[in-house]
């Protein structure tokens, strides 16, 4: 954009398990993007019987009347032709649309019109899956992708940039952390539904400007994230419940109609929160829905259950180094990112095992999606020549009290959906010790 609008930018990490914006103004402040109020919003999307989708947070609100029409991590179905929500078929790129579609309203109700975007994907998707992507950027009215590679200058439109790249030039551009041309780094990206681990090089400034981080190995584990921690906590709050409340707690784990099912949504809920106190507290309760007194979880129950997950992440973590040529010791940084990283046995397993200490920030979902903005870096205009005398000082100019008036047209939204195809799917139900949530039948 040009005028008014030069130096916006929006960065967007959309997430398996929650979405996070953050805006870029002129002159160089960022914050993140709030949706729902809150700066991380849930990636999840629920369908109404007329075929309106509702994300975020208001996605899982509708879900406790009819998780049938509820899907948690859309990006998880990326591969399916449709996913069935409620008596409709909707194709992967319609749920990715939605929530794009609220991050761009967010947006433009922020600074009144859709800012130049830089949009990150995984770095093991493939070429099927971006276009997946591509397909739900334009059914949400966002510019076409344009895919971000060092062999050249990336076109207009809205940039696609892999996850680590992303973390990783936050790691230097914005932490100032220093990677030398030639070395070597790696991103650990410990998210809610997923753990990625990548090791990029610094190959240096291409012709272009651009920050050359190119990953040489990458891996993970699609069955482990925040949400697998979560299971365990919910089977230990069971166990010390013990046999004095079994029948409710048999309610709970395997609800049979709408209420029990909103009071199993409760309990992810407290015990989902309580881990994240437990982050910065030795104790936090956890009030089970039907039982008087709360339940005590402890920083030990955390990393008690936690432990045999976070060894194989770290297992995982020592694989992908070693698949990049590398010993721990020779890599210039360790990046820990993605909301489930906060946990303080995260990186004390790492740094323990693998003998590096990692850097990790007090809000971890952050990076990737302001490291994105680096994508779009900010133009800065020389100084007018003074001539032989030296100037005299301008009086300092106080930055903009908000975005200046729009005059972009308006952000436009998705299509409306598409007609019902076929019959609805009876979700499962889960069993007494679930392996982890996510999808229709599942608390969200």
């Amino acid at each position: 954009m040009a005028g008014q609008h030069e130096g916006y930018a929006l960065g967007v990490d959309l997430g398996t398990s929650n979405t996070v914006a953050v805006l870029r103004w002129p002159d160089g402040r960022t914050r993140p993007l709030l949706m729902d109020g809150q700066p991380v919003s849930p990636s999840a999307v629920y369908a109404d019987p007329d075929g309106t989708l509702h994300v975020g947070m208001d996605a899982r609100r509708l879900a406790q009347a009819d998780p049938a029409r509820f899907e948690a991590n859309p990006k998880r179905r990326v591969d399916e032709p449709t996913v069935q929500l409620g008596d409709r078929a909707y194709a992967p790129a319609e749920l990715l649309a939605a929530v794009l579609t609220a991050v761009g309203r967010a947006a433009v109700d922020a600074v009144g019109f859709l800012p130049p975007a830089v949009l990150t994907c995984p770095a093991a998707w493939d070429d099927t899956r971006r276009q997946v992507l591509a397909d739900a950027l334009l059914r949400a009215g966002w510019p076409q992708a344009a895919e971000h590679t060092l062999a050249g200058p990336t076109p207009p439109g809205t940039r696609l940039l892999r996850e680590p790249v992303a973390a990783a030039r936050y790691y230097t551009q914005v932490l100032h952390r220093p990677v030398p041309v030639g070395g070597a780094i790696a991103v650990f990206d410990f998210g809610g539904g997923t753990l990625d681990v990548a090791v990029l090089r610094n190959e240096g400034a291409d012709p272009w400007g651009d920050s050359g981080f190119r990953v040489v190995a990458d891996g993970g584990l699609p069955d482990l994230g925040g949400l697998d921690l979560d299971a365990a906590l919910v089977r230990r709050v069971g166990e010390l419940l013990g046999e004095r409340h079994a029948r409710r707690w048999a309610r709970l784990v395997r609800p049979s109609d709408a209420a029990q099912r909103r009071d199993q949504v409760r309990l992810w809920d407290e015990v989902r929160g309580a881990k994240e106190t437990l982050s910065r507290s030795a104790v936090a309760p956890v009030a089970v829905p039907g039982v008087a007194e709360a339940v005590r979880l402890t920083r030990e129950d955390v990393e008690r259950v936690a432990a045999p997950l976070l060894h194989r992440a770290v297992h995982r973590a020592r694989e992908v180094i070693a698949a990049a040529g590398l010993r721990p010791d020779q890599l210039a940084g360790l990046f820990l990112v993605g909301g489930s990283s906060r946990i303080p046995l995260v990186a004390r397993m790492l740094h323990a095992e693998l003998g590096v200490a990692p850097t990790v920030l007090d809000q971890p979902e952050l990076p990737v999606a302001e490291g994105a903005l680096t994508d779009l870096p900010l133009r800065r205009a020389l100084p007018a020549y003074a001539g032989p005398q030296a100037a005299a000082p301008a009086l300092p100019v106080p930055p903009p009290a908000g975005p200046p008036a729009p005059a972009a047209p308006a952000f436009a939204g998705p299509p409306a959906p598409a007609a019902a195809s076929s019959a609805p799917t009876v979700p499962s139900q889960p069993g007494p010790a679930p392996a982890r949530p996510g999808g229709p039948g599942w608390p969200p």
